[in-house]
């Protein structure tokens, strides 16, 4: 009994391990790939987030050398010593507010924006829709890193006022956080920076861009500069401050990838992707803990492990009970295997149990009989299946040395100048390749059409070329739509079968492919033989819907339907309708999920 338990437990034991060691693999595997792409789509919108700032600030030099223009105004304002040897300084600040409240304008998100015009030491600032200007001797132009003059992202902090002491009305600083994007302002085409132009940006399309990327409640994302520190953090103490985690330190290349880190603040996986915007340069950081990630994998193991356990109990609990009641007649069975063993199949026991035992010792000679019987059969059914194998092995013939063949005997029929004998068993040859190629389940539209053409001259060649033609009418862009193969040829062939029974005589077969609203496509196949009745009509449409029909023909366009659902959607429609004249139609209505059915 201990043995059969324990031979329970350490199976069981091993299966729950090793499942929840393979779910772990597969969702660390499904994880880094879902958030690989969260990121990879989140480091798109935010570069264009802030090419779209900088190509605002860039547009402040579409005025150069025209008269009146911000950039010609900003390049003629004179220094404060100009003013004092008497030489008149321009009235700019029209032009300035004007040029700023465009900026303003551009972007929702813009909260404020100050330009320092150096040469006068003029403060603008415009903020709520009112303008301010000023002399301002305390500013001191903002640096990038390392002391260079170039367009760049300032991280989150709180907004203020540069200086300016002029007041704007319920405007009260330091109390929304905001990033600043610094340009410097040149003269053309030379170094010199005439201004500074600085734009405060709310954090609401900063945000939700972030939140696009991870989970809010379990998972932690930060956007660091170049210098570690965060211009958006998940946890809003860290926003704005330079991040000093030991995970910060992602290697500077490949662009994007993950490692796993271990320590006493984040257990977890940890997903990196560089940024390399003109305006910012660092990286998209993500933390993914072990206890978010892992958490299925460890409700569903204790699942397994409670079940096993309780089954494990009833089973023991069972086993004894049930064989304390076995005992005794399975040691009179064994008495009687025993006579059996040695080949005495006419051997016999009392019945003296009126249960399962006492049943199974009445019928004991009818089963010593069974097994013999069974054993001859066994015997007969292997001899069948060797022969069974045998011919099977005679009836193989490799595809290739069909094509090698149709390929000799083609040439053999250019050779005596027979091209027409050439065409038939081209075709003949593509057609068995077609069919026969099991590698592939999908194919261009292309592809099943020309299948089409290649049964449609062997047809024409059965029939007579004058009294039987193909029209084909496809768009150019559902030439490369994917569809499952053998969708037309079966219907066509149906067409032989029961549209052309009478004989042929100008007989048309048409199919078109079109796009309806690039989303969904229509193929139809239609011929002008002795059409249907309607009983026939009710009858396959029925049949369309019913999975145990057998009419051959039901068969054939119920495969067909039931493929263009399985493969490509699951509201693929097929009809069938009596054409006006004469002749049948068949409707494929096929539609296509977006970025799907094109190769």
């Amino acid at each position: 009994m201990a043995l059969v338990l324990l031979a329970t437990v350490i199976p069981a034991g091993i299966s729950v391990s090793f499942s929840y060691l393979y779910t772990k693999q597969s969702v660390t595997e499904q994880s880094v790939k879902q958030n690989t792409k969260l990121l990879t789509l989140g480091e798109t919108n935010l570069s264009n987030y802030f090419s779209g700032i900088n190509q605002q600030a860039m547009s402040l030099y579409s005025g150069i050398n025209v008269p009146g223009s911000f950039y010609t105004a900003v390049l003629v304002a004179k220094d404060i010593d100009s003013a004092a040897r008497g030489y008149p300084i321009p009235d700019n600040r029209s032009i300035i507010s004007t040029q700023l409240y465009n900026l303003f304008l551009s972007d929702q998100n813009t909260f404020q924006i100050h330009l320092f015009v150096r040469a006068g030491k003029q403060s603008n600032m415009l903020l709520g829709g009112l303008f301010r200007s000023e002399l301002n001797e305390r500013y001191a132009p903002v640096t990038g890193f390392k002391g260079t003059y170039r367009p760049y992202v300032e991280v989150t902090h709180l907004d203020h006022r540069y200086g300016v002491k002029s007041g704007f009305v319920n405007r009260k600083s330091g109390q929304v956080p905001v990033f600043s994007a610094h340009f410097p302002i040149y003269r053309t085409p030379s170094d010199e920076v005439l201004a500074d132009l600085t734009m405060d940006f709310r954090l609401t399309e900063l945000e939700s861009i972030a939140k696009s990327m991870y989970n809010t409640e379990t998972e932690r994302l930060y956007m660091l500069n170049e210098h570690g520190e965060a211009l958006y953090a998940s946890d809003p103490d860290w926003v704005g401050k330079t991040i000093t985690a030991g995970w910060r330190e992602v290697a500077p290349t490949p662009s994007s990838g993950y490692f796993t880190w271990k320590d006493s603040d984040f257990k977890g996986i940890v997903l990196y992707r560089h940024i390399n915007s003109e305006l910012f340069k660092g990286d998209i950081i993500k933390l993914v803990p072990f206890e978010d990630l892992y958490s299925d994998a460890r409700t569903i193991t204790r699942i397994n492990g409670l079940i096993g356990v309780l089954f494990l109990l009833i089973g023991g609990v069972a086993a004894v009970l049930i064989s304390i009641g076995f005992t005794r007649p399975i040691k009179k069975l064994i008495s009687f295997t025993q006579k059996v063993q040695i080949g005495q199949l006419d051997a016999y026991v009392d019945a003296e149990r009126e249960d399962e035992f006492g049943l199974l010792t009445r019928k004991i000679t009818g089963m010593t009989q069974t097994i013999n019987n069974l054993i001859v059969k066994e015997y007969r059914l292997e001899i069948a299946n060797k022969t069974n194998q045998l011919k099977a092995l005679q009836a193989q013939v490799n595809p290739h040395f069909l094509y090698n063949a149709l390929q000799s005997i083609a040439s053999l029929s250019l050779r005596y100048n027979a091209p027409k004998v050439y065409d038939l068993i081209y075709s003949l040859g593509s057609m068995m390749r077609y069919s026969m190629t099991t590698e592939r389940t999908q194919v261009l539209l292309s592809d099943e059409v020309e299948h089409v053409e290649n049964y449609m001259i062997l047809q024409k060649e059965r029939f007579g070329e004058e009294e039987l033609s193909l029209n084909i009418e496809m768009e150019e862009a559902a030439r490369d739509i994917i569809v499952p193969k053998m969708i037309l040829q079966p219907i066509v062939e149906n067409i032989f079968k029961h549209g052309f029974t009478d004989g042929i005589k100008q007989g048309v077969i048409s199919i078109t492919c079109l796009l309806e609203q690039k989303d969904k496509l229509i193929i139809t196949v239609s011929d002008n033989g002795k059409g249907m009745s309607q009983e026939q009509q009710s009858r396959i449409e029925q049949g369309l819907m019913n999975t145990s029909g057998t009419d051959h023909e039901e068969i054939g366009l119920r495969n067909v339907l039931a493929r263009l659902r399985l493969q490509m959607s699951e509201e693929a429609q097929l009809s069938i309708r009596n054409n006006e004249e004469h002749g049948v139609t068949v409707i494929l209505m096929i539609p296509l999920n977006q970025g799907e059915g094109f190769e």
